[in-house]
């Protein structure tokens, strides 16, 4: 049997060329669509039920014969790799990647790997507004956030506690701020001029939401959004938040709940060019101890997490 790979621009012509070259008795094993450079090409592998070619003793025979051989070796290279990336994509699936976001790569793990070694972060802005759905951790993400500008980087930070809806929400902020010494302001202070100032803003939904947002953003060069997303959160959940917050200026999220994560390539999303890329970890409940600043290689232990149960 001889086998041949055939690949152009037309599919008319390539199967033209199949005929052309292996007869019209020529079995069509597959064909596929791929692009190169920006250019689409059309492959197409046939078979023949026949040898052709020089006689086997005078040299040219053998070396078609050895090419041929060589080629079937390259075809089930590639059909096995194929298999191969589907089965992990399956697996990728089954372990709670979003769908919306692997079937974007040919192979979404190497895709991965490639955003984390591009991880830059975003410079700080001097008002920090966080913005999160109910239960998140928003408050004492606010909280962590704050102490650590100041304990950390030695830097001046204020807290701006804007919830009034949610009950003790005030009473929790000034409890928190005795606890680490940090200010607590109230909307009806005015922002201190120097220093950073970290905004907890209420839960979003029906009494704080895009219009509101857009309120405290609006003409502020110095302010910047971080939407706080709990880690275990349904990937789905989490797009359509992100989608609400269209248009403001994020900066980058912070990620809550961290140590209950168990696949981190679920929220492997957040780290394309549309974002919003992780700045800070929140691991745990104590405040401020469970505060981590993203660098590549927290991202890299966060995001390849649990790469064991596909990879076995």
């Amino acid at each position: 049997m001889r086998i041949k790979r055939f690949s152009g621009e037309n599919p008319l012509e390539v199967l033209a060329e199949v005929k052309r070259v292996l007869g019209e008795e020529a079995l069509i094993l597959s064909s596929r669509k791929k692009e190169e450079a920006g250019r689409v090409f059309y492959e197409i592998t046939a078979a023949v039920d026949r040898e052709e070619g020089p006689a086997r003793g005078n040299g040219r025979g053998q070396a078609d014969l050895l090419a041929e051989i060589l080629e079937i070796k390259a075809l089930l290279r590639e059909a096995l790799a194929e298999k191969l990336v589907r089965s992990r994509y399956l697996r990728l699936l089954e372990a709670g990647a979003p769908a919306f976001w692997v079937s974007r790569f040919p192979d979404p793990l190497a895709r991965l790997r490639e955003r984390i070694r591009a991880y830059h972060p975003v410079p700080p802005s001097r008002i920090q507004v966080l913005v999160g759905l109910p239960g998140v951790g928003k408050t004492s993400s606010a909280f962590k956030l704050a102490a650590w500008w100041r304990y950390r980087k030695g830097k001046r930070a204020a807290v701006l506690a804007l919830d009034r809806y949610r009950i003790g929400a005030e009473g929790e902020a000034r409890r928190l701020g005795a606890l680490l010494d940090l200010p607590v302001l109230s909307p009806e202070d005015p922002l201190p001029q120097e220093g950073l100032v970290v905004v907890d803003t209420p839960a979003w939904g029906r009494t704080f939401g895009t219009e509101e947002l857009g309120g405290l953003v609006e003409g502020r060069r110095e302010v910047r959004v971080y939407p706080v997303l709990r880690a275990t959160e349904s990937p789905e959940v989490l797009i359509r938040f992100l989608r609400e917050l269209r248009g403001l200026p994020i900066a980058g999220c912070i990620l809550t709940h961290t140590d209950r994560l168990g696949f981190g390539p679920a929220l492997g999303f957040l780290l394309e060019p549309e974002g919003p890329a992780p700045v800070f970890f929140s691991a745990g409940p104590r405040v401020p101890e469970d505060w981590e600043e993203v660098t590549p290689s927290g991202l890299e232990r966060l995001f390849l997490r649990g790469l064991n149960r596909i990879l076995v």
